[in-house]
């Protein structure tokens, strides 16, 4: 089965958001099939970070990456999430 690589970047609300703790929150939320590879932060400004996490998934989820993007924004302290990249990791 061919899987691919989704760049999800999650907004805090703040700079008082446990950035690690909304990490483990999104990855004990991540359907079958969905595993974090990598996350780190991305200065924003004045402070302010971003988590991005490296997700991989079946290609043929359904819905696409619409689903990783609802269940970030859903949690308690995030502003909001899009995915800023895809790449297939299999041929």
């Amino acid at each position: 089965m061919t899987e691919v690589m989704v760049v999800l970047k999650v907004f805090p609300e703040g700079d008082e958001t446990d950035l690690e703790k909304v990490a483990n929150e999104l990855v004990s939320q991540l359907p079958q099939g969905h595993k974090l590879v990598r996350k780190e932060t991305e200065p924003i400004a004045f402070g302010l970070k971003a988590l991005v996490l490296y997700i991989s998934m079946p290609e043929s989820t359904e819905g696409g990456t619409d689903r990783l993007e609802e269940l970030a924004s859903g949690i308690s302290g995030v502003s909001h999430a899009e995915v800023v990249g895809i790449t297939r990791l299999g041929f």
